[in-house]
């Protein structure tokens, strides 16, 4: 039986991650790092296998007599666009990572840690340097693992952060149409259920030499998508054109050979995606409607 400590379970793919972990049944049982226990985070699926620890990544003092056999750290804000102060921003990444495997390192029960990190990792912002910075300290910790996740899609894709899905989505429910700018710039899709479980799969299988990339087989220009969408929803779309030099190809493909050898499969694609989206914000409407 596994016991499992997470950080991050609050977020889009902390909560997959939990409600996967919940349905295994060699899960004994799953502790949730939070600042707020008291809440009981209502949008995780209850379970007897859930306990809570309070705290925050960069101060908590984390449990010492444990039976922990796996830790899977996912905890930081993925929007640096919201952040008021990038220092700080960078720091709670760093920091934090860094807490967590010098503590997972003083215990003699854990068989295996995993650390998400991004896509964006390649890039020059201020996520981007922060998670390159983990990913250096995590090579640093044995047996440590390194999931780079790129774009995810599920009936919970967040809609207030700089990702073009969401802003789609929204764009389509609050503004009845989608707004494009340019849209040369290419993404793969992976639903967050199939993230879950190929997290898990890396978790359990993957090597500590090397980061495995978490994303769709399939890329898609952000032309096509908004295409999508505002067909799926049935609202115009709208092609806003850019003031600025036009920019060229915006690439952001990923190399999941080595997550496909493991056994990892893509079972849901961005088509049935998109309509499980749409059912979803559907059948949210009309309960906020009584």
């Amino acid at each position: 039986m596994k016991n499992y400590f997470l950080t991050g379970a609050t977020g889009f793919v902390g909560r997959a991650l939990v409600r996967e972990l919940i349905r295994r049944p060699d899960t004994s049982s799953i502790t949730l790092l939070t600042r707020q226990p008291q809440l009981r985070w209502p949008m995780l699926s209850w379970s007897p296998k859930l306990k809570f620890y309070e705290g925050d990544i960069t101060s908590v003092q984390f449990p010492h007599d444990s039976s922990f056999t796996h830790i899977i750290h996912g905890a930081n804000e993925a929007n640096d666009l919201l952040q008021p102060d990038a220092h700080r921003y960078y720091y709670t990444i760093v920091e934090g990572t860094e807490r967590l495997l010098d503590w997972a390192d003083t215990l003699p029960t854990v068989e295996e840690v995993l650390v998400l990190s991004s896509g964006a990792a390649a890039r020059d912002t201020v996520y981007g340097r922060a998670k390159r910075q983990c990913e250096r300290i995590t090579t640093a910790h044995a047996p440590c693992k390194i999931a780079r996740i790129y774009s995810l899609i599920g009936e919970e894709t967040p809609l207030n952060g700089q990702y073009a899905l969401g802003q789609f989505i929204a764009q389509a429910l609050y503004d009845k149409e989608v707004r494009l700018w340019g849209g040369n710039a290419q993404r793969t899709y992976l639903h967050v259920e199939d993230a879950a479980r190929w997290l898990l799969t890396i978790l359990e299988h993957g090597r500590t030499d090397m980061p495995y990339d978490v994303a769709g087989d399939t890329s898609v220009t952000m032309e096509e998508l908004a295409t999508k969408v505002a067909k799926l929803f049935g609202v115009p779309l709208k092609h806003i054109e850019e003031t600025a030099a036009p920019r060229g190809p915006d690439l952001y493909i990923p190399h999941i050979a080595p997550t496909l050898a493991l056994g990892c499969e893509q079972t849901i694609y961005l088509e049935e995606a998109l309509t499980r989206l749409r059912g979803h914000f559907s059948q949210s409407t009309r309960e906020e409607r009584g």
